[in-house]
């Protein structure tokens, strides 16, 4: 993952309400956000991401979440892929 495709920076509870699929957080990737929510430790920051326009025509493009810990992705949760 990219660091240019970072997007905006949210905190835990802004990117469960805006992620709320199906009464769960991410609905059926419920698991993998937590596993990646466990990965936490003071200091990181979660931010969403998305891949440039190039990518998404030549179907390679990416929307989620990734994990920031010291300004480097460390984990990330693919949310849609073209």
């Amino acid at each position: 993952m990219e660091t240019e495709w970072l997007d905006r920076r949210m905190s835990i509870d802004e990117m469960e309400a805006a992620n709320m699929l199906d009464g769960k957080a991410f609905g059926a990737r419920n698991e993998e956000w937590e596993k990646l929510k466990s990965q936490m430790v003071e200091g990181d920051e979660l931010w969403t991401f998305a891949s440039p326009a190039a990518s998404w025509q030549d179907l390679g493009g990416r929307l989620g979440v990734s994990l920031v810990r010291h300004g480097q992705v460390i984990a990330s949760l693919v949310t849609l892929m073209s």
